[in-house]
């Protein structure tokens, strides 16, 4: 019985709603040139790249900042973008359980980013 006790409590203490109800990435989609590589400009570490069909779908880590990125291709301009975060209206479930606001907190789901596509446009790069 003590131990049926504990489980339920575990369980009940260390899930909340967007836990259950949310994943921990979400895709974006990023339309532009073929062969424009995406970049996240925190690690410079390259998380895509654009190519047929002029359109990449990415599963992004949510967190509770934006994110920013950086479009390259050769022959233009870096060119630097944001990816808004926002509140996630669903983590307001959460006032059922309070200390679901917390678990959603941590693990940044209480959080999502802006919903469509998100065009990259880029410059030419000046001729020396």
């Amino acid at each position: 019985m003590k131990k049926l006790l504990l489980i339920v409590s575990s369980v009940l203490l260390l899930t909340s709603c967007m836990t259950i109800c949310s994943k921990s990435k979400q895709p974006i989609t990023f339309t532009g040139m073929n062969g424009t590589r995406l970049y996240n400009a925190a690690n410079n570490v390259k998380i895509a790249e654009i190519t047929d069909g002029n359109s990449v779908t990415v599963n992004i880590k949510k967190k509770l900042s934006d994110q920013t990125f950086i479009a390259k291709k050769e022959g233009y301009v870096n060119t630097p973008f944001v990816v808004d975060s926002e509140f996630n209206a669903k983590s307001l479930w959460n006032i059922l359980f309070w200390p679901g606001f917390l678990v959603d907190l941590g693990t940044g789901k209480i959080n999502k980013y802006s919903e469509g596509v998100y065009n990259i446009e880029m410059d030419k790069a000046p001729e020396n």
